[in-house]
């Protein structure tokens, strides 16, 4: 099952304006069969990660499912648990008014 994640995303503010307000993730199964994802969101707080998104839901052969998350922490990671190596997973940080401000890279982790 792949393992992606966003890594630690750096969100202080600026002049009292955080560069994301919300995480925009987007799910595509291009897969043959429905596939399991487990997304799970981690603020940081001092030097511990705290989960406070915990979703586990399938996703049918062929569709695509967009997710928006709260993220008005000064750093946070996203990580994806797929039952599939055919599930794309992208990410996009938006400010208060929803514009785009950053695409996340989502890479690979290696589970030792």
């Amino acid at each position: 099952m792949p393992y992606l994640t966003t890594g630690l995303i750096d969100n202080t503010t600026v002049e009292r304006v955080r560069q994301s307000s919300r995480l925009t993730v987007e799910i595509s199964n291009k897969d043959t069969s429905t596939v399991a994802i487990q997304i799970e969101g981690f603020l940081q707080s001092g030097t511990t990660k705290v989960k406070y998104v915990d979703e586990f839901f399938t996703l049918a052969a062929g569709t695509v499912e967009l997710r928006t998350y709260y993220v008005q922490f000064d750093a946070y990671e996203f990580q994806f648990f797929v039952s599939s190596q055919f599930v794309d997973v992208s990410a996009w940080g938006k400010d208060v008014a929803g514009k785009i401000t950053t695409a996340f890279r989502i890479i690979v982790e290696e589970v030792i």
